[in-house]
């Protein structure tokens, strides 16, 4: 039988690359799964460098990191990867990853491709899609856009023993030439309902991790199941490349492609009932934003009660979801959501393209904490459009939020998405460092308590520790404190516990576990 082997790098759950195993498997063939490398994140960055531009983050008065940032690749590791690739002897191997992640694949598929000449290299994703010309130094071909149809053809292939480069979608170099093939048209919403689930099962998955390489049964969680309902977004935030996805096909076909496909109800809820049968607790729909179209919202949340109940988070929005859906959706089961913010500056939510009153938002993030649904705010900061006078009315807006966990994003551009064209036409310059920290601090202290936002207050109209921001972070340290208790009592009392009781390391090993507010600001290349 055939083999696909899929790598992903920093991602534990790969929605998209579980989907697309599934796809291949029911073409027939033999799917394997490579997680290089799990998520880590919450890692304080005490030095902060360019290169680390995989997602930095202030929480709690400091400055974290995650992905490559804090967690780097080893040669130990490379070398489990090169040995499993060995074992496994896949017929292609098929990358899915990001912009971020572009100099990290080039380094290591390099080093693939030198080991295994023999077996062809297929880059998809965001990054490969925006930037073929950068992944094809390193890989046979590129796919662009929506993978299922390209993945099923490509199956087609290896069993027919035909070359790939007829296939629709894709794109590599020919004598020199980049060579574009016809682009399909991306999936209709009755296409997607007939897509098979994607493949959590614990069958050839691997985690190389920590200089240790996993199964499947050793490291996937069970209890906590991500789905979407939907592709797309019905916003159209400028730093987001949801805004641009339709663009993108657009160059290659007349058609582009939907903004929002939603599927359909019974579709979702049986995905999500295999997922409750299989041993899930708690569902997490990573949409953009849940569903916003009021009937099917209606009609789900009162079957999601009726058929699954449990409990789940959700990203919801008050430009779609009104008081009486809030409180529909907190019936149903809604526990934790987040309230995207990126800036109280309206100039700044202009540029990003998040025109909502402030006052709505105030009113949102109020009935949140009156339906007692738990939330964060995502504030995005080292905008080289920000002046000192956009972060002190954003300062200034904070004072009249209510306090909830608070993660201030550093911005990151990616190829071709608005904001990045616009920072190329305009060429703005950024405020010095330490102010840009000090403000980011100071929204942290805003929205911790009563008490660290009169400090915030006083800090900031007496200019106290402007120089020196980092000194304010002294203020976290019991919030801090209890990051580390938490840590230590979930990464070690868990796994003594599995060690222990005979129940337990009968049914499962020690189980990757992330918080479940560490939730993604955007969609990311």
């Amino acid at each position: 039988m055939k083999k696909v082997l899929f790598i992903t790098l920093y991602d534990e759950i790969c929605y998209g690359v579980r989907l697309l195993s599934a796809v291949v498997k029911e073409c027939g063939l033999e799917s394997h799964v490579v997680l290089f490398k799990g998520e880590t994140s919450y890692v304080p960055i005490w030095r902060d460098k360019d290169e680390y531009s995989s997602y930095q983050y202030y929480y709690n008065g400091l400055l974290r990191g995650s992905f490559y940032a804090v967690d780097p690749i080893t040669p130990q590791e490379i070398d489990l990867l090169l040995r499993l690739i060995r074992d496994i002897s896949p017929d292609v191997i098929c990358l899915s990853t990001r912009s971020f992640a572009y100099a990290l694949c080039k380094d290591l598929f390099s080093i693939i491709k030198e080991n295994n000449p023999q077996i062809p290299i297929i880059a998809g994703g965001w990054g490969p899609t925006l930037e073929p010309e950068k992944f094809l130094e390193f890989s046979d071909y590129v796919c662009f856009g929506e993978g299922e149809k390209t993945l099923t053809s490509i199956c087609d292939c290896l069993k027919q023993g035909r070359d790939f480069r007829e296939v629709n979608n894709l794109l590599y170099y020919d004598d020199g030439v980049m060579m574009q093939n016809k682009v399909e048209k991306p999936v209709t919403v009755k296409e997607m309902n007939l897509l098979p689930f994607p493949d959590f099962s614990v069958d050839n998955k691997y985690l190389i991790h920590q200089g240790k390489l996993r199964l499947g049964k050793d490291f996937y969680n069970e209890k906590v199941y991500d789905c979407f309902a939907a592709r797309g977004c019905p916003m159209n935030c400028s730093y987001c490349m949801s805004s641009k996805y339709g663009s993108v096909y657009r160059e290659k076909t007349q058609q582009g492609c939907p903004k929002y496909r939603l599927r359909d109800i019974d579709v979702v809820l049986q995905e999500v009932k295999a997922a409750k049968n299989r041993g899930a607790k708690l569902i997490r729909f990573k949409d953009e934003v849940f569903p916003v179209k009021p009937s099917w919202v209606k009609e789900f949340l009162v079957r999601y009660k009726t058929e699954i109940d449990l409990p789940f988070f959700g990203y919801i929005r008050p430009e779609f979801h009104s008081l009486e859906t809030i409180k529909a959706l907190k019936e149903a089961g809604l526990f934790l959501s987040m309230v995207g913010i990126q800036s109280g500056a309206a100039a700044i939510r202009e540029i990003y393209n998040r025109k909502l009153p402030k006052d709505k938002v105030i009113t949102f993030a109020r009935v949140l904490t009156e339906n007692q649904i738990d939330f964060c705010y995502h504030f995005i900061y080292r905008n080289p459009f920000e002046k000192e006078e956009h972060l002190r009315e954003s300062l200034e807006f904070t004072y009249s939020l209510p306090y909830a966990k608070t993660f201030i994003f550093k911005l990151e551009t990616f190829p071709k998405s608005p904001i990045s064209e616009m920072i190329v036409a305009r060429q703005p310059v950024h405020l010095p460092k330490n102010i840009q920290d000090w403000y980011a601090i100071l929204h942290s202290l805003s929205l911790k308590n009563a008490s660290l936002r009169k400090v915030a207050q006083i800090a900031h109209s007496y200019n106290l520790f402007r120089k020196h921001p980092g000194m304010l972070s002294i203020l976290f340290l019991p919030a801090i404190l209890k990051e580390i208790w938490n840590f230590v009592k979930n990464k070690y009392l868990f796994n003594a516990r599995l060690q222990f009781s005979p129940q337990a390391s009968q049914k499962t090993g020690p189980i990757a576990r992330r918080p479940a507010s560490a939730l993604s600001t955007s969609s990311r290349a």
